[in-house]
């Protein structure tokens, strides 16, 4: 592997990470629109397989702002809004032969840690952007308050009911959720705050135990995931593989080394042409090209890259040279059948059938913010890919200037992006229900469970909890 992955540290995770987490909230520091790379904008002209200069000039200028106090008050009150709010109660409760009654594990407060925001990893997740933003900045406003929710949420009785959960349960999460519970005991292992050796302590059982399990199975792991989302493999293991590193988990390192080698190594040809598809938050081949770079040794490597990705001027390439507008792309997945509108249905059933109805309209408005938040999140994360690869190529590498360009586009283009999906102020919220989900682009934007006069606050919290990743 490269020198300066040897040299990674988990206190150098780009800002990038804090952003995906929470995707769908809004940011007050967003260039205006006009002034912004439009998603709408074809890609660059096409110019000479040879002409790598040419192709970086054609491609759009733009500018990240760093992580301010203000941007991470922003991000941090987010994880503060939803990691006491437990998880929806299952939507569909029924089967075939039987209706599913559902209660709440008695205590779950004070025996769960990760039991708030949508769902276990995004709890996880969650609680992790708290805690890199206040080893950011040590003096932030919310400081007290983020105390109190990792005193509360990282016990010792809490972590004891996750191990006592899990230990019952081998597949729930992994790898995704599994990733990030390592990623939050990594971070707070590096941590100087004077509790965090507590949390990290009450949290290493957890971690010990996903590692162990980890080093158990990748070894039988004969094919890896290549979806666009949580499943994906290179993306879980990249993330492992920091993680490890940072603490010095030399078996789970291990275990990853070898299997990212088996399974990606004799990998060509990735199909970046076909990407995304429908609400993908990460792009496949960017993913494993990034942790092969984690993994080979830098002649090895770029001989693999090579093969493995095409030219940046070719035209199976520029896929992923421009951020993503979600709202085309999910208008153009699964069109057709269309929702019923709450209390359409006449006839039998009457009362439950009306009520059933409005809970699949919830449910698609609820896979629609979703996925449109994961299509933000893509271009983050897309960004974050190609800096990883971009730090082991040689330093007079030709096609560094293009990617570090592409990166900041994609960077940049999500910022606003965001910012809109959030604030922008909710009329005639139309839903052309979709088979998988979908939204009308009649509609100015969507309404957080149809809650007309829902709050920006609300609105936004109703994003985060949409699940996204």
């Amino acid at each position: 592997m490269s020198r300066r992955w040897r040299e990674w540290r988990q206190d150098s995770m780009p800002v990038q990470w804090l952003v995906f987490v929470v995707s769908a909230l809004v940011f007050t520091s967003c260039v205006p629109v006009e002034d912004a790379p439009s998603a709408d904008t074809p890609p660059p002209p096409v110019v000479d397989a040879a002409d790598l200069p040419g192709f970086t000039s054609a491609l759009p200028d733009a500018e990240i702002p760093v992580l301010d106090l203000e941007m991470a008050l922003t991000l941090a009150a987010m994880p503060l809004s939803c990691l006491d709010r437990p998880h929806a109660a299952p939507r569909n409760r029924r089967s075939y032969l039987d209706t599913t009654v559902v209660s709440r594990v008695p205590g779950y407060e004070e025996t769960k840690a990760f039991y708030g925001c949508w769902d276990w990893h995004s709890a996880v997740n969650s609680t992790w952007a708290m805690v890199r933003l206040y080893k950011e900045y040590p003096d932030i406003p919310l400081s007290g308050l983020i105390d109190e929710k990792l005193n509360d949420h990282l016990s010792e009785d809490a972590m004891q009911g996750e191990v006592a959960f899990f230990e019952n349960s081998r597949t729930f999460e992994r790898p995704y959720g599994y990733a990030w519970l390592l990623e939050l005991y990594a971070e707070l292992r590096s941590w100087d705050h004077e509790d965090a050796a507590e949390w990290a302590d009450n949290v290493e059982p957890l971690a010990t135990l996903f590692s162990e399990r980890m080093v158990e199975y990748l070894p039988e792991l004969k094919v890896p995931s290549r979806s666009g989302a949580h499943s994906n493999t290179a993306f879980a293991l990249a993330m492992m593989l920091g993680a490890a590193r940072s603490v010095g988990d030399d078996p789970l390192e291990g275990a990853i080394v070898e299997a990212a080698n088996r399974l990606f190594s004799d990998d060509f040809g990735c199909p970046t042409a076909y990407e995304p598809w429908g609400s993908d938050f990460l792009s496949p081949c960017l993913e494993e090209a990034a942790l092969m770079a984690a993994v080979m040794e830098s002649g090895e490597y770029l001989t693999w890259l090579d093969d493995f990705l095409p030219p940046l001027t070719s035209r199976e390439f520029a896929a992923l040279t421009s951020p993503v507008n979600p709202d085309e792309v999910m208008e153009s997945v699964e069109e057709g059948e269309a929702v019923p509108a709450a209390g359409a249905g006449e006839g039998e059933g009457g009362e439950e059938d009306a009520a059933t109805k409005e809970e699949e309209r919830e449910a698609a408005e609820l896979r629609f913010l979703a996925g449109a938040s994961h299509l933000i999140g893509l271009a983050f994360i897309r960004a974050d890919a190609i800096n990883r690869i971009v730090d082991v190529l040689p330093e007079d590498d030709a096609r560094i200037p293009a990617l570090r360009k592409i990166a900041m586009l994609h960077g940049s283009r999500s910022r606003c992006s965001t910012a809109r999906e959030a604030s922008m102020p909710c009329s005639k919220p139309i839903m052309r229900a979709r088979t998988g989900s979908g939204h009308s682009r009649s509609s100015t934007c969507l309404r957080s469970r149809g809650a007309s006069q829902a709050s920006h606050g609300e609105r936004s919290n109703e994003l985060f909890r949409t699940g996204t990743g």
